[in-house]
């Protein structure tokens, strides 16, 4: 399905009464993509395999970091902000997520004694910034921080 087709019926998805738990379709949907965005940014708690991967030789490591591949949950939410922006428990929750992102990691990256942990935990904490202004609805500035 093209992101057209989906975004064309947000009208018609919002019309109808689905709830599970107390919570809407866009909330449950934003939910779940958020995990999956949590997961491939390393943000809190599915944040212990980047530095876990970073004993890997150099190259592996740059391509790593290279904005290529961790960046790849935040540009996810972005590219489906149409649909968050139906769920104030969902921007709430990645605010959430990148806020404590951004303060534990990056006092986790404080106190790393290997370069390339303290580069992966400071790629962390930067991600939470992005993640920040996701949750903020800004965006085009999480994209360009």
């Amino acid at each position: 399905m093209h992101y057209l087709e989906i975004f064309s019926n947000i009208e018609f998805l919002s019309s109808q009464s689905l709830s599970v738990l107390n919570c809407n379709f866009f909330t449950i949907t934003c939910i779940c993509l958020l995990v999956g965005a949590m997961g491939k940014s390393a943000q809190i708690p599915l944040h212990v395999w980047l530095p876990e991967s970073m004993e890997g030789p150099t190259p592996i490591s740059a391509l790593i970091h290279a904005a290529t591949m961790v960046t790849a949950g935040i540009f996810m939410i972005a590219r489906f902000s149409p649909i968050f922006e139906l769920s104030d428990t969902a921007l709430s929750t990645i605010l959430i997520v990148g806020s404590l992102s951004i303060v534990l990691l990056g006092c986790l990256g404080i106190v790393q004694t290997d370069i390339k942990r303290v580069i992966a935990y400071s790629t962390l904490s930067q991600l939470g910034y992005m993640m920040v202004a996701l949750g903020a609805s800004a965006y085009p500035v999480a994209i360009f921080i």
